[in-house]
């Protein structure tokens, strides 16, 4: 049985002609962070976004559907706070462990989905922070 086999959506914004892919620029107002407080969100409404079905259909795009999606992702408490410099690869940060809630929703023709509420998710793992890597270092 092959790993993709019972995908049946697959929402994501396709491949760039400039070979960037899975990736949008998204309004100021859909970002809200304040690292240092271990607090932020990650917001969108009714976001046009195809559906290609599954992964396969997503690398090599053949047909897609129409879709809009709506996300409200929110990382708050306070876990632990850990930094990391790693001289070797050029990269250090200031992280924060929290808590995250997510919920998310689709809507295409003959087809729509709801999560559950956000304050039902349970997150294992959520790092909020501040990192400097490469010519940035």
């Amino acid at each position: 049985m092959g790993a993709f086999e019972n995908q049946i959506h697959d929402f994501n914004p396709g491949i760039a002609s400039n070979g960037v892919f899975w990736t949008i620029p998204m309004p100021d107002s859909a970002v809200d962070v304040a690292p240092g407080a271990g607090r932020a969100s990650y917001r969108a409404r009714n976001l046009p976004m195809p559906d290609y079905h599954d992964f396969v259909s997503s690398i090599y795009p053949a047909t897609s559907e129409p879709a809009v999606v709506s996300f409200d992702i929110r990382w708050s408490e306070i876990q632990e706070r850990t930094n990391r410099r790693n001289t070797t690869d050029d990269f250090a940060g200031e992280f924060v462990v929290t808590k995250a809630t997510a919920e998310w929703s689709s809507r295409q023709a003959g087809f729509e989905f709801q999560s559950d509420p956000g304050d039902t998710s349970v997150s294992e793992h959520a790092i909020v922070g501040h990192e400097r890597n490469g010519v940035f270092f």
